[in-house]
């Protein structure tokens, strides 16, 4: 029997920052404006989760949602939807993002719109400061011993950069010696890995990367560091590193920043460049931030679905499949048009 259920809520759990702790919900950033608490100390002592009292709360979380009784936090979430939904007692979905140090300035990145200064960079201080509130992979094993993650569950790595966790390759290692084989990291591409070079031979990983320009000169005024060359370099090197059975993504990434890199000739090259190197798909995104301040103003609403429209003829002119974010997507359904 159908009920109101949360997408979310019923199969995650989120690796966070020490402001934020280890979450149910992987949406810390809720539309409200209030975000999910972190779970309570009785789940979780800092060092291990009692994974029967997780999993108690978290169906009693659920059964609010269902009887209409739901916390503030998740009312008028657009996880929640009427659908059939039986508790398995498993993890499907891991969000590990508890850091948020980058090597890159992306000028569309909440944590930093003005560009930084070097001195701002302090890796080891913010490190020791901020990121390790617990150790995220001693509580992945203790997932494997208590064999709370599906056989299926999807791994998804994001920040700040995932490459620069100084743990990463070794929790990046353990979930493929573990046969997962549902990997996305999310990464800049500044900095290589051989561990997701590993992941990549073995079938394992998928990566999106964020690249943002089809030339150097915007690929800089958008990143704000001088990585462009490097970024495909290291691209080229995971693109030669699949095998003929690889099934997983290689996807290149555009956010649309307007008045900054919402140019054709830079969305065509961009579509040249990761043809050329490799990829075997694209992606497309608009800054969510600027579309809110703008009030979803149709003249750029317009601008945004012309070169969208733009951009897809592109891809499949290099017969590259491709995707769009829900923000594209919204784009569309504020103009009442089918996605292309």
């Amino acid at each position: 029997m159908k009920s109101l259920i949360c997408n979310n809520l019923n199969t995650s759990i989120c690796f966070n920052s020490k402001a934020i702790g280890i979450t149910y919900c992987t949406l810390t950033n809720a539309s409200n404006g209030t975000g999910w608490p972190k779970i309570s100390d009785e789940v979780f002592d800092g060092h291990a989760i009692d994974w029967n009292k997780f999993f108690e709360l978290r169906t009693k979380e659920i059964e609010a949602i269902k009887s209409g009784t739901a916390r503030r936090e998740c009312q008028n979430c657009q996880q929640i939807e009427e659908a059939d939904f039986e508790d398995d007692k498993k993890i499907h979905y891991i969000l590990l993002s508890p850091w948020q140090v980058c090597n890159s300035d992306c000028i569309y990145c909440l944590g930093h719109a003005e560009p930084r200064k070097e001195t701002d960079i302090n890796y080891k201080e913010f490190y020791n400061d901020y990121v390790e509130p617990y150790d995220m992979l001693e509580i992945i094993k203790d997932m494997i011993r208590h064999d709370v993650l599906a056989p299926d569950c999807e791994i998804d790595f994001a920040g700040g950069e995932p490459t620069l966790y100084p743990k990463f390759d070794d929790i990046l290692n353990f979930f493929i010696d573990n046969n997962f084989k549902n990997i996305i990291i999310h990464t800049n591409n500044i900095q290589y890995s051989k561990a997701i070079e590993r992941g990549i031979k073995e079938n394992a990983v998928s990566l999106m990367i964020s690249i943002d320009a089809g030339t150097k000169k915007c690929h800089e005024k958008t990143k704000r560091v001088k990585s462009f060359d490097k970024v495909w370099h290291n691209f080229k090197k995971y693109s030669h590193a699949k095998k003929k059975d690889y099934t997983k993504r290689l996807c290149t990434k555009y956010v649309i920043v307007p008045g900054v890199n919402d140019d054709k000739k830079e969305l065509e090259e961009f579509i040249k460049c990761s043809r050329k190197n490799g990829a075997t798909q694209v992606a497309l995104n608009v800054y969510n931030q600027l579309l809110n301040e703008m009030n979803y103003e149709e003249h750029l609403l317009k601008h945004l679905a012309e070169i969208s429209d733009f951009w897809v003829r592109k891809a499949k002119e290099n017969k590259l499949p491709y995707m769009f974010f829900p923000n594209i997507e919204y784009v569309y359904k504020k103009l009442n048009i089918h996605l292309p």
